[in-house]
């Protein structure tokens, strides 16, 4: 096979790249960083003459960057016709009541929120994602490729620069032995582990006519509790770590899984139709994760984890934890371990 892979550059796309190299596919890269087994094109999707490059025919594109009303306009034109399958990776966040987790600056809390689980026909909300889907069913109507969606769970795995695992990972680096969960930790968050979302893309390869033309939501076979996930953390790295009830208002929105409603995607189909099952459980996704955030020099911190600072690095700082859970500890508050 071969297969283009439009700016995949990030920690998935490297994961995907080595992937179907390792399958023997031929993978030609096209972004801003070359990958490593994989031959390189550089350029941006706005700038046609860069597009131009890819030349030839592809039994399989792998569409990572589509974004606004003409996101897949400008590959949909010079792709033409020259695609076996175009795979366009979506969001979750496309679903009506969807929400991520307030960031430091506070955040709109949803007064409803997804259904649960949450299947492909659900309401969608109009948005970029939606935009972005529009885009791609108007290219496949207008008969540009064949096209399949996969609807994202959020992200984790190392590498992931978004890692909502660091919020437990640093507190057991810094040598706490405590860490305040909002609502006692019982929250449900479906994620996806890389190694995954890899193996989903690689199914949609392996069922072309059975992708084409669906949305499939995408995300790890088991979904853990918040309080399960510092567990697997904390066992991950053989630390102790005690988990402290509070109230979800006693956040004020500065902790990555404090959202009020729970998010439960609906995956029968892409296991039904494109035979999905997990390429590695959500124990085994959270302990690499777990030890890669654990092993980050101090210094590397900021770069690769940028996009988890700029949101809630606010949510670190370990004295008003340590003042908000002795306060509800000596007001009679509940205290339990981490995953109890």
């Amino acid at each position: 096979m071969r297969v283009a892979v439009l700016d995949g550059d990030a920690a998935l796309g490297e994961a995907l790249c080595h992937a179907l190299g390792r399958l023997g596919t031929r993978v030609v890269c096209f972004g801003s960083r070359p990958v490593p087994t994989a031959e390189f094109v550089p350029g941006r999707r706005e700038d046609p003459s860069a597009l131009a490059e890819l030349r030839g025919r592809f039994d399989a594109a792998i569409d990572f960057g589509a974004r606004g009303f003409d996101g897949p306009a400008a590959v949909a034109a010079a792709l033409h016709g020259r695609v076996g399958l175009m795979v366009q990776l979506g969001t979750w966040r496309v679903y009506a009541g969807a929400v991520d987790a307030p960031d430091c600056r506070g955040g709109q809390r949803p007064g409803g929120g997804m259904p649960r689980p949450c299947p492909e026909d659900a309401p969608l909300r109009d948005g970029i994602a939606l935009a972005s889907e529009d885009g791609l069913w108007n290219a496949r109507a207008a008969g540009a490729f064949p096209a399949t969606l996969l609807r994202l769970a959020p992200l984790y795995g190392p590498g992931v620069g978004l890692a909502r695992e660091w919020h437990v990972v640093e507190r057991l680096r810094a040598g706490r032995t405590r860490i305040a969960l909002p609502d006692g930790g019982g929250q449900l968050l479906h994620r996806l582990f890389v190694d995954n979302a890899v193996h989903a893309i690689v199914c949609a390869l392996d069922h072309p006519r059975e992708a084409d033309g669906h949305s499939f939501n995408v995300g790890d076979g088991d979904v853990p509790t918040l309080a399960e996930l510092c567990q697997e953390c904390a066992r991950a790295l053989e630390r102790p770590l005690e988990g402290v009830p509070l109230p979800l208002e006693r956040f004020d929105g500065r902790h990555p899984w404090a959202t009020p409603a729970p998010v439960l995607l609906d995956t029968f189909r892409l296991r039904a139709r494109l035979g999905y099952r997990d390429a590695a459980r959500p124990r085994e996704g959270l302990a690499r994760t777990a030890r890669w955030l654990w092993d980050l020099p101090g210094e590397s911190v900021p770069t690769l984890l940028g996009p988890y600072l700029a949101r809630w690095g606010c949510g670190h700082d370990h004295a008003a934890e340590a003042a908000a859970i002795a306060g509800w500890c000596a007001a009679g508050g509940s205290r339990r371990p981490a995953g109890s």
